[in-house]
């Protein structure tokens, strides 16, 4: 833990970028990544990176710090966080930041040569907001699948706006990837005592949410959200995951993540578990009920390849089987999660 290489550290101004990348065991995609953002062209304000290597067992650190000491362009940390999950890596590289907008910038992420002088403007542009997301474009290892298309929303590729004309354009969501933040929004975390109830990636798990829950959040204390088509980044597809049993590991993901974007849902709505009418704990009786709706499921999937839409039945049962599986591992302690969400609720009515 702590810093391993620092370099032209900022003092003084506290208006810039902080790019934070979090690795875990990057040292084969960081050459373009970090490339790319040597390549950015700005003025008027400072730019530094922050990589967190996340409990890598590989190069990773030495390889970021080969490619960045040559440079005199960019000021940059490379510090490490043992504790393995992104939430983690992205708390990390938070701490460390020295500016007022932090864009997370994923280890496959090649942002355009103007991405980040593009965030700083629209965001001195448009002070309402406090989130701002770009547009993945996919690029292939190899080829690309024939379902990738229908799917790319998963993999952070494809706009997210309606108007290809617009600037920008509000919205309630933007992609985890070339996502900005000012560093306001943490700080009024810390005020509502805010504590992630969302799994995020460890290592190679594929269950996610921090992104999807930071966007909840945001919501919740009325700030304002947006994606411009002026900010797009290449999102690198390794052959790896370009197949159909990843896709199904990331809608498994999904439906775990399903649980607790469904509490949150229940206490924006004002919802109560309560159970009181129940025979059985809330808890139980919801479990049982979403496995009932699982096993109707497996007929459809036994002869789902008689089906022209075959592939998202298959992925509605993965996702399903998620959310079983979260709600098993929880049984009775998901009441504990609702009443940290119920009384994160309370705490922002109170500001």
């Amino acid at each position: 833990m702590g810093v391993l290489f620092r370099k032209n550290k900022s003092k003084g101004n506290m208006h810039g970028i902080s790019v934070i990348i979090c690795c875990y065991n990057s040292e084969h995609r960081l050459p373009q990544t970090i490339n790319h953002l040597i390549a950015q062209s700005f003025n008027g304000f400072r730019v530094e990176i922050i990589l967190v290597d996340n409990a890598s067992t590989d190069n990773t650190s030495i390889v970021a710090f080969d490619l960045l000491k040559s440079q005199s362009k960019i000021s940059y940390k490379i510090v490490k966080e043992p504790i393995p999950g992104l939430s983690n890596a992205r708390k990390k590289g938070i701490d460390s930041s020295s500016y007022d907008v932090l864009l997370f910038c994923d280890d496959d992420n090649w942002l355009n040569p103007s991405y980040l002088a593009t965030t700083y403007n629209l965001l001195i542009k448009h002070e309402d907001i406090m989130l701002l997301g770009g547009i993945g474009e996919p690029v292939f290892e190899k080829e690309k699948p024939i379902w990738f298309d229908e799917f790319q929303l998963n993999f952070a590729c494809g706009k997210l706006t309606t108007n290809e004309t617009n600037e920008l354009e509000y919205g309630s969501f933007v992609y985890g990837a070339g996502m900005s933040i000012r560093k306001a929004f943490f700080e009024q975390l810390e005020k509502i005592n805010f504590s992630s109830v969302l799994s995020d990636r460890k290592g190679n798990e594929l269950s996610s949410g921090g992104d999807t829950e930071y966007c909840i959040v945001a919501n919740m204390l009325g700030y304002k959200i947006a994606n411009s088509n002026k900010l797009t980044f290449k999102h690198f597809m390794s052959d790896g995951r370009m197949n159909f049993n990843y896709l199904k590991q990331l809608h498994r993901g999904f439906g775990k993540t399903r649980v607790y974007t469904q509490l949150y849902n229940d206490v924006i709505s004002n919802s109560e578990i309560s159970g009181k009418n129940l025979k059985l704990p809330f808890w139980k009786d919801k479990l049982i009920h979403k496995k009932r709706e699982l096993y109707k499921m497996y007929p459809k999937i036994l002869f789902a390849f008689l089906f022209k839409n075959s592939r998202d039945i298959i992925l509605k049962f993965e996702a399903q089987k998620g959310e079983v599986e979260e709600r098993n591992k929880l049984k009775a302690d998901i009441t504990n999660v609702y009443t940290l969400v119920y009384t994160l609720k309370k705490n922002i009515e109170r500001l």
